[in-house]
Parts: structure tokens; C-alpha cells; sequence
């Protein structure tokens, strides 16, 4: 009697067709073929172009204007956003170079400072250190495709680096990646948000108008042992990001 062997089938890791054309026009619109502020082809120019149908285009299209690329005007068409909005789910802690690069933009420093110093009563408290443990400080504003949309102060303690500031100096991507090769990987965040008023530094920095609404976020960063690793102060330029939180209930 014969034995039958049976073929196991493998989940497909190839992406769906609407993801495809997302990608390609995401690519079209950040190299300009789209330029900031145009209108869009017809559809039937898009789905010749791309050999798709009209609703797997209508569906790349959809995710492009929920990720901030498109915008749909009624009655006259859709039109590619002069500055792209970058979404960020609140609900899962990563860093924003993560976000960046995940939206297909290219993540930046801009005005990077590096400092040791003492700290503040709030900056040894949310580390758990001794006053009279030093720090290491982080300044910079963060960028997508060269445009502003973060500012960012981050303190740790300096023990934490094995070669003192000097590590920072140099540092262009993630401080979480930074931290996973030191061996103190981020386990998770807990963070305050609140609204802000932009400053005149701040303003200046993100190139937003004096008394712009911005988002603040302080957060501390644990290693899997609860043990504080990062304390950070941010402020975001609503005008360039979009944030989404997840919220359960009611039960």
C-alpha cells in the first residue's frame, strides 16, 4: 500500500495587491512624480497605469489619505498634501525614527547638542538616581525627509554608557537601538501627554507659528527589570503628525 504525504501549506508572506500600489504611489508622491499640492490622475489613468482594478486602487488610495499623503476633496478630486502627517499609535511604545522609516521617510537630526550635567530633582526622580548622579543629555530636533516634526530633550543616567557622551555624539538613529546594543533593551514606556503652546524656540525649531498647539510628552522608558533607563521630554508638531490610541471598553 502506498503511503501519501501530506504538503503542509505555508501561510502566503507576499503582500496584498492594494498594499502594492499603495507603496508604489507613497513612492511617486515623496519623489515628487506627484508634487505636493497636485491633483491626481483620473482613475482610469491610475488603474491603466498600474494594471489594478478600480477597487484596489480606491483601497491603496484609502490607506494613503489615512497615512496623511492624500487628501480627498469633495467634488474635485484628491489632491497629494503639501506635509505628509505622520501617524503615531500611542498605544505602542517606539521611538520616532521607527515611525519615520516605517512610513517609507528618511528620519534625521537636526541641531543635535550633547551634554553631561547634574540633574534636576524631576530628572533624578523619574531616573530613580542620586542627585548626585550625573547625566547624560540629548537635545535635538527630529526630522522626516529633512522637514521638522519632533523636539526632543532626553536625559539617562551616564553610567548607563559605556563610553560616556562620546556615544551620543555620533548617535543619527534610535536611542532604543542604542540601549538594545548596550544590553538595557526598553521593555516599555509610561508617558503624560498634554497640550501645548509652542514657544518662540520651540516654534522656531518645528517652523510653526509662535502659539501653535503642540503635543507634549513626557515619558520614562524602563529596562525589563522596571529599572528607569530614559527620561525624555518631547514635543510634537501637530500640523505634521496624527496620533491614534487604542481604547478598551466598555466592558
Amino acid at each position: 500500500m502506498a503511503v501519501g504525504h501530506t504538503t503542509k501549506t505555508r501561510p502566503s508572506s507576499r503582500k496584498l495587491l492594494a498594499d502594492v500600489v499603495r507603496d508604489k504611489l507613497r513612492q511617486s508622491l515623496l519623489t515628487g512624480v506627484f508634487p505636493p499640492g497636485g491633483k491626481l490622475p483620473p482613475e482610469d489613468v491610475l488603474t491603466e497605469q498600474y494594471q489594478v482594478s478600480r477597487v484596489t486602487l480606491r483601497e491603496a488610495v484609502r490607506g494613503l489619505v489615512e497615512e496623511g499623503f492624500l487628501s480627498r476633496q469633495q467634488g474635485l478630486g484628491t489632491y497629494a498634501t503639501r506635509r505628509p502627517r505622520l501617524r503615531n499609535n500611542l498605544d505602542l511604545n517606539f521611538g520616532v525614527t521607527h515611525l519615520i522609516q516605517n512610513l517609507g521617510m528618511k528620519p534625521g537630526n537636526k541641531d543635535a547638542r550633547v551634554r553631561e550635567e547634574m540633574p534636576t530633582r524631576k530628572v533624578s526622580r523619574a531616573l530613580a538616581i542620586d542627585p548626585s548622579e550625573p547625566v547624560a543629555v540629548l537635545e535635538r530636533v527630529r526630522t522626516a525627509d529633512g522637514q521638522p516634526i519632533v523636539c526632543s530633550v532626553e536625559y539617562m543616567p551616564k553610567a548607563i554608557l559605556v563610553n560616556g557622551i562620546e556615544e551620543l555624539e555620533h548617535l543619527s538613529g534610535s536611542l532604543y537601538d542604542l540601549f538594545a546594543k548596550l544590553g538595557r533593551p526598553i521593555h516599555h514606556g509610561v508617558a503624560t501627554i498634554k497640550p501645548v503652546l509652542a514657544d518662540t524656540k520651540i516654534a522656531q525649531n518645528l517652523l510653526v507659528k509662535p502659539g501653535s498647539l503642540l503635543l507634549y510628552l513626557e515619558q520614562i522608558d524602563y529596562a525589563e527589570d522596571d529599572q528607569p533607563q530614559l527620561f525624555s521630554l518631547e514635543w510634537y508638531s501637530t500640523e505634521d503628525l496624527a496620533f491614534t490610541v487604542y481604547r478598551k471598553g466598555p466592558q
